[in-house]
C-alpha cells in the first residue's frame, strides 16, 4: 500500500514538472515576442512622430508630407499586422497548454484553408493542384495551430507567386512515423540573403507580386507552432525558380 501511494506521489511530481516545464517555455516565447513587438512599435511610434512634429514646425513642406504619408499608412498597417498575429500566437499557445495533442485530418484542414483563400486564387488566377499518398492520413497536433499554420503558408505561396501561376500541395507518409506537407509555388523565390533571414522579423520586408505587404513575423510564429506539435517547419528557396515549405508532423498513434 505504501509502494503504490509513493508511486503515485512521484507520478503527480512527475506531472506537475512537466506541467512547470510548459508553463517556462510558454512564457519564454511570450516575452520574445513581446519584445519584438515593443521593439517595433517603439521605433514606429518614434519616426511617426518625428515626422509629424517636422511638419508642424513647417521642417518639412507640404509636398514632402503629402508624398510620404501613404508610406507611412503601409508601415502603421505592417505594424498592425504584426500586432495582430502576435496576439494570435499568445492566444493559441494558452489552448495548447491546457490540451492534448489530437489525431488531425490533414486533408479536411487542406481543404478548409484552400476554400479561405479562393477568393486571392481566383484574383491572381493561379492553378492550385493537391495530391494524396492515403486517401486518409492523420498527424499528431492541434487543429488551431496547423490550420493557422497551413493558412499562412499557402498565403506567403499566393503572395509571391505571379499570376497565372502555379502551386502544388502534397500530402505524403515518408515513414511510419512522419507525415509530410509539401507547399510548393512557382513563384519569385527568395536569395541567400532572404533565406538566411526569414525568420528575422522587421530585418527584411516582403513585396508580394501584386503589391501584397509582409514583415516576416508570420513564418516565425509558423515555426514556433510546428515546433510546439513536435514537428517541423523548413524552407528551401532560390530567387526565380520558387519556393517549397516543407511541414512535418508526427503521425497519430490512434
Amino acid at each position: 500500500m505504501l509502494s503504490k501511494s509513493k508511486e503515485e506521489l512521484l507520478a503527480v511530481i512527475a506531472e506537475q514538472e512537466r506541467t512547470i516545464l510548459k508553463l517556462e517555455e510558454s512564457n519564454q516565447l511570450k516575452i520574445k515576442w513581446i519584445s519584438l513587438l515593443v521593439h517595433d512599435l517603439r521605433g514606429f511610434l518614434g519616426n511617426t512622430i518625428w515626422f509629424v512634429d517636422n511638419y508642424l514646425k513647417r521642417g518639412i513642406g507640404d509636398e514632402v508630407f503629402l508624398e510620404l504619408l501613404p508610406e507611412l499608412k503601409k508601415t502603421a498597417e505592417l505594424q498592425l499586422e504584426g500586432f495582430n498575429k502576435t496576439v494570435v500566437w499568445a492566444r493559441e499557445q494558452s489552448v495548447v497548454l491546457d490540451e492534448d495533442p489530437v489525431a488531425l485530418n490533414l486533408k479536411a484542414i487542406i481543404a478548409s484553408v484552400l476554400e479561405q483563400h479562393n477568393a486571392a486564387i481566383q484574383a491572381k488566377q493561379i492553378t492550385v493542384s493537391v495530391s494524396y499518398y492515403e486517401e486518409v492520413m492523420r498527424a499528431s497536433g492541434y487543429p488551431m495551430l496547423t490550420q493557422f499554420v497551413i493558412k499562412h503558408v499557402l498565403d506567403n505561396a499566393i503572395k509571391f507567386t505571379d499570376k497565372g501561376g502555379s502551386i502544388s500541395i502534397r500530402l505524403e507518409q515518408m515513414d511510419n512515423s512522419r507525415i509530410y506537407v509539401d507547399i510548393v509555388d512557382a513563384g519569385i523565390g527568395m536569395n541567400e540573403e532572404t533565406l538566411k533571414n526569414i525568420y528575422n522579423p522587421g530585418k527584411i520586408k516582403y513585396l508580394g507580386t501584386a503589391g501584397e505587404t509582409g514583415i516576416g513575423i508570420t513564418l516565425m510564429i509558423c515555426r514556433d507552432f510546428m515546433d510546439m506539435q513536435k514537428g517541423r517547419l523548413s524552407v528551401q528557396s532560390s530567387l526565380g525558380s520558387g519556393t517549397t515549405v516543407r511541414l512535418e508532423f508526427i503521425k497519430a498513434t490512434n
